[in-house]
């Protein structure tokens, strides 16, 4: 706990009492800023997750399918957050500053996908929009994106060059994904301002104003559905 939590050097030959590390938790939590209390929560509750998915295995968590098999301990603290009005909660075992139900429910949606390539870039995109020393959100966009580019590349089996969203977007298509085309235009615009501002998709910004946190949120959110989306409609 002092070592991992705190990063405090520790002497593994010696037994450390119980209410000194209650008192150092009881400090952080009256005393230090809003984001150390976050990272905190966020550390307890991850160490307790991996405490209990060796400690009771598959009737609390399937390690193969990985799903929970009862109420996870994210999903616990989610109801705390909620009846404490805390404007965040854990998504993918980390905690974000996105507390709408419905949000939430299509990033873990997109979450749950079989692709493991997809789950990557919003996974990843997630803990950049996520982290609250140094979030970076023009690569969380690009994140976002490049799920989107990750399923349309898995549905009509393109790759390389004729691998950008329009070309795919055509071939869904072609392959009997019929796509409204007011919605396609919107993504193919979205995907314009992905390559255009600030350079997001060439992972630097050239010159124009850093993104903001809300244009992360948004397009990790919209990617999640569009993800969520493409997948329903294949599979029909």
């Amino acid at each position: 706990m002092i070592g991992t939590v705190y990063s405090q050097p520790i002497d593994a030959r010696k037994n450390y009492d119980d209410d000194k590390i209650i008192q150092q938790i009881g400090n952080t939590i009256l005393n230090d800023s809003y984001d150390d209390v976050l990272t905190l929560i966020e550390a307890l509750i991850q160490y307790w997750d991996d405490y209990l998915t060796k400690r009771i295995g598959y009737e609390y968590y399937d390690i193969y399918s990985k799903t929970y098999n009862s109420e996870s301990i994210f999903e616990a603290s989610n109801r705390c957050f909620e009846k404490e009005y805390v404007g965040y909660r854990f998504v993918d075992r980390v905690i974000v500053p996105i507390s709408n139900e419905h949000e939430i429910e299509t990033i873990q949606e997109a979450l749950s996908i079989e692709y493991q390539p997809v789950y990557d870039h919003i996974s990843k995109a997630n803990k950049l929009l996520a982290d609250r020393e140094k979030p970076d959100y023009e690569n969380s966009i690009k994140e976002s994106i490049s799920a989107v580019e990750a399923i349309c590349e898995i549905i009509t089996e393109t790759k390389g060059k004729e691998a950008t969203l329009g070309n795919m977007l055509k071939k869904l298509e072609e392959n009997g994904v019929e796509i409204h085309k007011g919605l396609k235009s919107a993504f193919n615009i979205l995907y314009g301002y992905t390559s255009d501002a600030n350079g997001i998709r060439h992972a630097g910004d050239i010159g124009g104003p850093s993104s903001t946190f809300e244009e992360a949120k948004f397009m990790l959110i919209a990617c999640c559905a569009f993800v969520n989306y493409l997948t329903a409609i294949s599979a029909d």
